[in-house]
């Protein structure tokens, strides 16, 4: 398995160096969380879509192609054609989902060999592990807060500061 950080595309059994779309060179290993396209789609079906992965609870994001005519600003009509993306550690859960609803008529993932498979799995236990524990969710959350009010306190004082200067300065 390859993969493009340009066009966020997998290549399962591409034995070439360079991306077909871009001409970019290809990644062997790629991140747990990095993003993959999955599928094209616009009006009605991308809602479906949408709705399918938040049913299945699988993160993903949507992003404009760059090929629209902008036409839609004109008229507000929603996007002409989005890409859907989904973490390389939910592709093959969010490959069977859209499988499932027919958006997709094509398993991708037939054409895995199983070494593709294990980085896939690999991937979902490094997604797992990364996740944080609640107690230290719970310092990060306290630690961030009075950090937050340590900034607002800082500029409030210079704020004071400075306008105690000035006013020292025009001898108010």
């Amino acid at each position: 398995m390859k993969y493009c950080s340009k066009c966020k595309q997998l290549y399962f059994g591409h034995t070439e160096e360079r991306c077909q779309k871009c001409g970019k060179k290809l990644i062997e290993n790629p991140g747990t969380f990095s993003p993959v396209g999955i599928v094209t789609a616009n009006g009605f079906e991308l809602e479906r879509i949408k709705a399918a992965l938040d049913d299945a609870e699988i993160a993903y994001s949507v992003q404009q192609t760059k090929q629209d005519t902008g036409i839609q600003i004109l008229n507000s009509a929603p996007p002409e054609n989005c890409t859907i993306y989904v973490p390389l550690c939910d592709y093959d859960t969010a490959v069977s989902t859209l499988v499932g609803i027919s958006a997709i008529n094509d398993n991708p993932t037939e054409k895995m060999n199983d070494d593709d498979i294990d980085k896939i799995n690999k991937a979902k236990k490094n997604a797992v592990s990364e996740e944080m524990s609640p107690q230290k969710r719970f310092w990060v959350k306290l630690l961030s807060f009075l950090g937050f009010l340590l900034i607002l306190a800082a500029a409030v004082y210079l704020t004071d500061f400075i306008t105690a200067s000035i006013k020292t300065f025009f001898g108010m």
